[in-house]
């Protein structure tokens, strides 16, 4: 942690896909991550790994079966991150459950970005994270922005322990 004081330079900060220096008023407690944990060296096989021995699940292969419907969430943009390089991780998984998929003969799948309250991605930035082929095999009709506020298209699933509503989109379920 850092205490902003006078002699406290301008801080590296995100700022939308970027980032910028900004000086912070006095008093500011700026917390940092811990360090980075070291990069993989295989990406895909690592994904291939967690896909076949998953933490307390079977493994994914034997979840699937023909006939049923897969839907697959996966997270916006809403963390102030720079761009990844491309493939997006998203992609990568993604393409390896389809891939999984498709060799256990499941063919109902729909992809939801799930955004919450959040801003709604672009078709460009749903692509990007979801890479060319997969856009252009699922979009618009089985990929798509969730949409927490269109009431006709969530389904009321229960309730918390705090007997607040527990709702999913409609075609997920």
């Amino acid at each position: 942690m850092l205490e902003v004081d006078e002699r406290t330079p301008p801080l590296l900060v995100h700022q939308g896909e970027g980032f910028g220096l900004e000086r912070f008023p006095l008093g500011t407690r700026v917390l940092y991550p811990p360090e980075s944990l070291p990069a993989l060296a295989d990406v895909d096989a690592a994904i291939s790994r967690a896909l076949a021995e998953p933490e307390n699940s079977e493994p994914l292969r034997a979840l699937l079966r023909p006939g049923m419907r897969l839907t697959i969430a996966f997270d916006d943009l809403s963390i102030p991150l720079p761009p990844m390089r491309r493939p997006d991780i998203r992609q990568r998984v993604i393409e390896q459950v389809l891939t999984l998929a498709a060799e256990a003969g499941v063919d109902d799948v729909v992809l939801i970005v799930a955004n919450a309250l959040h801003r709604r991605m672009t078709a460009a930035e749903i692509e990007r994270a979801v890479g060319e082929r997969v856009f252009r095999s699922f979009w618009p009709d089985n990929l798509y922005n969730h949409d927490a506020e269109d009431r006709d298209n969530l389904l009321h699933v229960g309730l918390t322990e705090n007997g607040e509503d527990v709702e999913i989109n409609r075609r997920a379920a």
